[in-house]
């Protein structure tokens, strides 16, 4: 599958968690949860291939990475910006698991 298919996999995943935390704020946070996984989805790609750091350390970054972002773009408090990042990053970190373990 191209590489894309799994970024947009990942918008597909996250999105809808996001967008359900913030229902009232929706169209400000749909474009900051895309330009956030712009930001750290091929950052955490490129990682993986450069460095020797483990997946699970990068994919705690990108939560507390979008956590952050969360809190600041969105004003909505640290605790509900890296519980949002938390459960949508946990989803479709735990859906990338099982694709690669049954699918591929």
């Amino acid at each position: 599958m191209p590489f894309y298919f799994y970024f947009l996999l990942t918008l597909l995943l996250e999105m809808p968690i996001v967008l359900w935390f913030f229902k009232k704020q929706w169209k400000l946070a749909l474009p900051i949860g895309i330009l956030l996984n712009l930001f750290t989805w091929p950052l955490l790609h490129l990682l993986l291939q450069q460095t020797t750091i483990g997946v699970n350390w990068l994919e705690l970054g990108v939560f507390i990475v979008e956590g952050l972002g969360y809190w600041i773009f969105l004003q909505c408090g640290w605790k509900k910006g890296l519980g949002v990042a938390l459960l949508a990053n946990g989803f479709s970190y735990g859906a990338g698991i099982l694709i690669n373990m049954y699918l591929l």
